[in-house]
């Protein structure tokens, strides 16, 4: 994780999370960082990284917080789901059958 961040990759993130928890009443942690991430895309800082800076100052206000991907505000495209390589999805997750235990 690093720790030598602008004060403008700060202050976009201090600003978006403000704006989201006035708009919404709630931060959605995943979406906002990409957002941030693609204003901010010179300074080649990991996703995971934003993501840690929008949680804490999501925190430090008293935010709500929520981690959805998908996010209720996103353009969603057809059925609304949409997999690597533009084709459709049929469902949000797709997790393996577990094997029965006897």
């Amino acid at each position: 994780m690093r720790y030598d961040y602008s004060e403008r990759l700060r202050e976009d993130v201090t600003s978006s999370v403000l704006r989201a928890f006035k708009t919404a009443g709630i931060v959605n942690i995943t979406t906002l960082a990409e957002r941030v991430r693609v204003r901010n895309l010179a300074e080649n800082v990991a996703l995971e990284d934003i993501e840690h800076l929008v949680l804490q100052a999501a925190q430090l206000i008293g935010a709500a917080i929520e981690f959805d991907g998908l996010g209720n505000d996103l353009a969603l495209l057809g059925d609304g789901l949409v997999e690597d390589g533009g084709e459709h999805a049929t469902a949000l997750l797709d997790f393996p059958q577990p094997a029965t235990i006897q």
